[in-house]
């Protein structure tokens, strides 16, 4: 289910869907292109293609929801990375699409990624029953709109201007990195119709895995190199950005990272038991999520010793 194969599956599938054609201007054909042809892990992908096929969508759909929310996720990535917001040199170890292509050309590539993952989305969720289709509009709006993504890169971007502390990079990161789980678990979960129960254990989920997951981007930003992470580093403490590991000292942030794995373990032993549709999550959960956060917390306590 998280195997090589289906990895190179949507990394086709990306290729397919990416929003290009023949008389796409040059440069924001190489931003797109040169985007999709290097999504990273597809962690998001991944995660939204295992769902949609237990769920029921047929491959090729499958594949598009997929590749949907990994354009939502890209698009998110070319903005960051521009002088305007992070500045940064290097994405997944090659040089950052505005210092290539241009900024104007990344902004309309971002532009263009969100427009197709609207789009894909709508497809797949098509033929599904009304309620459905409007749980599945209501649940984007909720995770990209100002109360989600969009409204928590504002708080990332003023960070500097508040009180600071945990607490907020803790909200910082729900309304981030949570919302993008929100959307790559809840959203395709939608499609099986979950109980209020399961609803609110997903929900509860993506939460720990959010906050797990921005904990260990924090301590990879303040102990990595730039080198080993595939993309720039410490720009977090140079720009006085939002991170748990500085707000709170790498030893606190490491500590409260395993404590957010097994909130996150016992979540989903609960979702194990009410029914056998969440293995998949549960698959996901010890073969990918727990591998990375023992890898990072044996980093930062071996650098701290």
């Amino acid at each position: 289910m998280f195997s090589t194969d289906s990895t190179s599956t949507l990394i086709r599938a990306l290729r397919e869907n990416a929003p290009v054609g023949p008389s796409t201007e040059p440069h924001l054909r190489a931003v797109i292109s040169e985007s999709a042809a290097h999504p990273g892990r597809l962690v998001r992908a991944r995660l939204v293609y295992a769902a949609a096929r237990v769920h029921g969508l047929e491959t090729a759909l499958a594949e598009q929801l997929a590749c949907s929310i990994e354009f939502f996720h890209l698009a998110s990535l070319l903005l960051d990375d521009l002088p305007c917001m992070d500045d940064a040199q290097t994405r997944r170890g090659r040089p950052c699409a505005h210092r290539l292509h241009g900024e104007a050309s990344t902004i309309l590539a971002s532009l263009a990624f969100i427009n197709r993952a609207y789009a894909l989305a709508n497809l797949a969720f098509a033929s599904q029953p009304p309620n459905v289709r409007v749980a599945a509009h209501t649940c984007l709006d909720a995770c990209l709109g100002t109360a989600g993504l969009v409204g928590g890169q504002a708080l990332d971007l003023r960070f500097a201007e508040g009180q600071g502390g945990a607490r907020a990079v803790a909200i910082i990161a729900v309304r981030k990195t949570a919302a993008l789980f929100w959307l790559s678990v809840v959203f395709p979960a939608l499609l099986g119709q979950p109980s209020s129960a399961e609803l609110r254990e997903l929900k509860a989920l993506c939460l720990y895995w959010g906050l797990a997951y921005q904990a260990v981007d924090d301590l990879g930003d303040v102990l990595a190199s730039s080198i080993d992470s595939g993309k720039t580093t410490g720009r977090d403490r140079a720009l006085n950005r939002p991170n748990l590991a500085l707000a709170l000292g790498v030893p606190a942030a490491r500590r409260r990272l395993v404590r957010l794995a097994r909130q996150a373990t016992a979540t989903i032993d609960r979702l194990e038991r009410t029914h056998p549709r969440w293995e998949y999550l549960v698959t996901f959960h010890r073969t990918m999520f727990i591998g990375q956060v023992a890898s990072l917390v044996d980093i930062s306590a071996a650098q701290a010793a």
